[in-house]
């Protein structure tokens, strides 16, 4: 393959710019949250988590599923999470032989305000997209995550 026709190709696929895009927004995001937490030691790979876990609780090994990563690595980082009190343990009301992980309250009230603060930047990103109806364009990239999101063999 030629580079120039291989730059093309990227330059003009809409799935290549969706995932440059959203690596971009997702670096953005990334230090929003960090910055809400206050923790200059947390990284990209402990941030992605909090997408996949919910304030009831979650158990390792459905989040290792939700984030499509083995049950160790998600072991690694939610210990790094509970030792920062990011995250606490919770019983598993459902079995007994295994916790649950949630945010602790404080830090949960910052990563909600880092994501108010993601949503806040909704505006710019409609103005600066000339997007006529947000509604429609939000539900046609929530298409594409059901489509190819968590879990997809797609």
């Amino acid at each position: 393959m030629k580079i120039k026709e291989f730059e093309e190709l990227k330059d003009s696929s809409l799935g290549h710019a969706l995932i440059k895009a959203g690596r971009i927004y997702n670096n953005f995001a990334f230090e929003a949250l960090k910055k809400s937490i206050g923790d200059e030691e947390l990284r990209p790979s402990h941030v992605a988590l909090f997408a996949h876990i919910p304030f009831e609780g979650i158990t390792i090994v459905d989040l290792a599923k939700r984030a499509q990563i083995t049950k160790q690595a998600v072991s690694v980082l939610v210990n790094f999470l509970l030792e920062r009190d990011v995250l606490i343990k919770m019983d598993n009301p459902n079995d007994k032989r295994s916790i649950l992980v949630s945010f602790n309250q404080s830090k949960g009230a910052a990563v909600m305000k880092g994501m108010k603060l993601i949503k806040k930047h909704d505006k710019e990103l409609i103005e600066l997209l000339g997007i006529k109806n947000s509604k429609t364009t939000l539900a046609s990239l929530l298409k594409v995550i059901e489509v190819y999101g968590e879990g997809s063999q797609t």
